[in-house]
């Protein structure tokens, strides 16, 4: 009983601890300086022209007669954090206590950006809420003809953010393919269509915009009357891949596929990063009750399962594969989540025995998974994904009080 209590009270801790730790390294971020790449990213705004991944440095650029921008980018960014915070809490009601904290906990769920402070701030802090609001209207069960219209002017004020919003765009279109089965065939088929369009019809804006405006004189243009001693150097990866030329954006992903250290250390990560999903699957029969729902619609079937897959498009074009795993993570454990709940699935593990074994079993890979390794968010050339994590830092940090 005491165990099973604490073990309970565990989440609420964790997300108190999870929020301390955002709000922690927000005002880290704060004291940064502005050449780092984070900063760089966050100002660029459309002062130059309408430059793509400037709508959050534009907002700024509106209230900046008001506050700081540094300050008020700094507050965005961990409000941001503790909104996704809550919304993850609030969808994953359904979800085991300790399938939910091994995912919250895992390094690569809410602790990625501790891990890689470089990918703390970055634009996936807004992504991420957006992903997650539109779950949210899902899990409601919000009326169609409002969430589908809401779920496209969410993902567009992601892709005006940054581009990744259009490559996970297709899980919400596979999961609206999939909880709203009980609909006619023409209702399915022109959100399919319609989220093929918009999908189709922003990557090719983009594209053009990239075209337009690739001059990184522009961006640090940008940045004039936003910062007053704006003396920063524009960095070519806020170009990104989606810019001119193609060749220089892809150079670090070819460097990852000619290094066998480089290229299975993260897929090793990211088959780590799938151990809490696997367990709630596990749990849940999960793509079993899927593929219940869909039998006898095999195009719907096929259709759902060719859009899940589609995502993994941007791992072809993007070197931060630490980052994208934690993307895939953000996205996969909610869907999850709200899959369980709008089925009304049971827990299948739920009359197995809840023995002091089985409690200890749990204890020890709690803290074997969540803190024994980290992957790097961003890595060049043959070095190798996976880092020792918390417990070795933590040696590390013992080692050099003594030797000082």
């Amino acid at each position: 009983e005491i165990y099973t209590l604490s073990l309970h009270d565990a989440l609420p801790i964790s997300s108190w601890a999870i929020g301390l730790l955002m709000i922690y390294y927000g005002l880290k971020l704060y004291r940064a300086p502005l050449e780092s790449y984070t900063w760089t990213e966050l100002l660029i705004n459309y002062a130059a022209g309408f430059i793509r991944r400037g709508l959050v440095g534009r907002v700024a650029y509106y209230f900046s007669q008001f506050v700081s921008p540094v300050f008020f980018l700094t507050l965005t960014v961990i409000l941001g954090y503790l909104i996704q915070l809550v919304l993850f809490f609030v969808q994953t009601r359904s979800v085991p206590d300790r399938e939910w904290l091994l995912f919250a906990l895992s390094p690569t769920g809410f602790l990625f950006t501790a891990y890689n402070f470089d990918a703390y701030g970055r634009k996936d802090v807004y992504l991420v809420v957006l992903f997650l609001l539109a779950y949210e209207l899902i899990r409601r069960r919000v009326k169609l003809r409002i969430a589908f219209p809401l779920i496209l002017v969410l993902y567009e004020i992601g892709a005006l953010i940054h581009e990744y919003a259009l490559f996970y765009f297709p899980f919400v279109l596979a999961l609206l393919l999939v909880t709203e089965s009980g609909r006619s065939r023409r209702s399915r088929a022109l959100i399919a269509v319609v989220g093929i369009v918009f999908l189709i019809g922003n990557l090719v804006w983009l594209f053009g915009l990239s075209n337009q405006y690739f001059d990184l004189d522009r961006i640090a243009s940008s940045w004039e009357g936003l910062i007053p001693n704006y003396e920063l150097t524009a960095q070519s990866g806020a170009m990104g891949w989606l810019g001119i030329p193609l060749k220089d954006g892809l150079q670090p992903v070819f460097d990852k596929l000619t290094f066998p250290q480089t290229f299975f250390s993260y897929l090793t990560a990211a088959a780590l990063s799938l151990v809490p999903m696997a367990l709630l699957e596990r749990r849940f029969g999960i793509a079993r009750a899927v593929r219940a729902r869909l039998q006898g619609e095999p195009p719907f079937g096929w259709l759902a399962g060719a859009f899940a897959l589609s995502t993994a498009a941007i791992s072809f074009f993007s070197s931060d594969w630490g980052r994208l795993i934690y993307l895939y993570g953000m996205n996969l454990f909610p869907i999850g989540a709200v899959t369980i709940e709008r089925f009304g699935l049971t827990d299948r593990a739920a009359a197995e025995p809840d023995d002091g074994y089985s409690r200890l079993s749990f204890a020890l890979l709690l803290i074997l998974f969540t803190s024994t390794w980290m992957v790097k968010m961003y890595v060049d050339g043959g070095h190798i994904a996976l880092q020792g994590g918390a417990i070795y830092r933590l040696m590390d940090w013992i080692e050099r009080i003594q030797a000082g």
